[in-house]
């Protein structure tokens, strides 16, 4: 086996044993493909490409293959290599593709090993998607416009570029992945809602100056951004984090903790199925805060107050719904981390509680990976791997625990 496959399924399974041609056309941003490539791999898939003539003098076919350990095709011949490519995929994923690519897949001009396989795939009733990138003007030209209602109306599922500095912009990989996670991977919360608050929030000690923590927002967005994926209607309750919400998701933003209380009782009373209240929200506000800036030539003492609970309340107005809370320990051991876990699931009336200690290296807020205590009725689980793998493991007990009850 080729060395590149060595990355696959190291961020995800959700494209498991999944067949993807990624079909490269001329545009500049092919030099992205390469990494996109890999992060396909990464949530599993195996993936090969095809490249269009232009496409092969802006990135080698050498570099696709080293990206991919799959040989790369870049012209057909008497193998006839766009049928067995299109009987081969599960999913055609042209990223980037040209204005004039769209133009000819859209009118079923087959002159390229892109289009070729494009167009075996639409025959045989393969999912295809599209990303344009280009020059912003050619974007909104009228007749290219009707080509890309051409597509939709095919069924071509089509990903809308970033519009910046007058460019049509390609996606970030993470955000084409996720369309294909979203036409490929399970779909087993469609259907569901699911309520999630993440980041810190914020009290003023007088217009300037404020009270905060070092929550990055990491772990409630991989939650908002697993279930999106996974088919669910998410609504993310997001106080001042430093992470960009996931796309496909309904944000609500907020600064300080009573704002996040108000926000997240508006969106229990949507009656959400699952509930994750993953957000650091302030233990304590200022008592009186300034409302003048403070100098810092005189002496200042703060009187605080404990700040409202985000949580209290939530099982009485959703009596139904998988509730899940988070507790943050520093420097304890695993039996006491257990333990605070377990106490702040019955005095809440929580389905789980996620508890983690943020003094363990690589662990703490703004890191990529977790160390937790997924605590329930039931027992505990520890769970160590990404912010996304906690997700998977927390939505996974969310969702068989919702089947049970139905």
């Amino acid at each position: 086996m080729h060395p590149s496959h060595d990355v696959r399924g190291t961020k995800g399974k959700e494209l498991n044993n999944r067949h993807i041609v990624l079909c490269l056309t001329g545009s500049v941003a092919v030099s992205k493909s390469p990494e996109l490539a890999r992060e396909l791999m990464r949530h599993g898939a195996d993936v090969r490409v095809v490249m269009s003539k232009e496409a092969a003098e802006l990135v080698t076919p050498k570099l696709m293959h080293w990206a991919t350990g799959n040989d790369v095709t870049t012209e057909l011949t008497g193998k006839i290599e766009h049928v067995e490519l299109g009987q081969w995929a599960d999913l055609v994923l042209v990223a980037p593709a040209t204005a004039n690519t769209i133009g000819k897949i859209s009118w079923a001009v087959d002159d390229t090993p892109v289009t070729s396989v494009v167009s075996v795939a639409m025959g045989l009733k393969k999912p295809v998607a599209v990303v344009p990138a280009m020059h912003g003007s050619m974007y909104d030209n009228k007749l290219f416009r009707e080509n890309l209602e051409r597509l939709r109306s095919a069924g071509v599922h089509l990903m809308e570029p970033k519009t910046e500095e007058g460019k049509a912009k390609f996606p970030g990989a993470v955000e084409v992945v996720d369309l294909v996670i979203n036409l490929l991977g399970p779909n087993d919360m469609k259907g569901m809602k699911v309520l999630v608050t993440a980041g810190p929030t914020v009290e003023h000690i007088d217009p300037i100056k404020l009270i905060t923590n070092k929550s990055s927002g990491k772990m409630g967005i991989a939650v908002a951004r697993v279930a999106a994926l996974r088919g669910a209607e998410v609504t993310l309750v997001y106080g001042p984090g430093t992470e960009s919400p996931p796309a496909g998701v309904n944000v609500v933003r907020v600064q300080t903790t009573q704002e996040m209380k108000d926000a997240f009782q508006k969106g229990l009373g949507e009656k959400p199925d699952v509930v994750v209240s993953a957000a650091a929200a302030q233990d304590f506000v200022i008592k009186k805060p300034s409302g003048e800036k403070l100098r810092h030539d005189r002496p200042l003492e703060l009187k605080l107050s404990p700040a409202p609970r985000v949580l209290d309340g939530a099982r009485k107005l959703v009596p139904k719904a998988f509730i899940v809370g988070f507790k943050a320990e520093y420097g304890v051991t695993d039996k006491q981390l257990a333990a605070v876990g377990k106490s702040k699931l019955q005095e809440h009336g929580l389905d789980m509680v996620v508890a983690n200690d943020v003094s363990r290296p690589g662990v703490g807020f703004g890191g990529e990976t977790n160390d937790v205590f997924l605590v329930t009725k039931s027992g505990t689980n520890q769970v160590k791997g990404t912010k996304e793998d906690v997700a998977r493991a927390i939505l996974h007990v969310a969702v068989v625990e919702r089947h049970k009850k139905k």
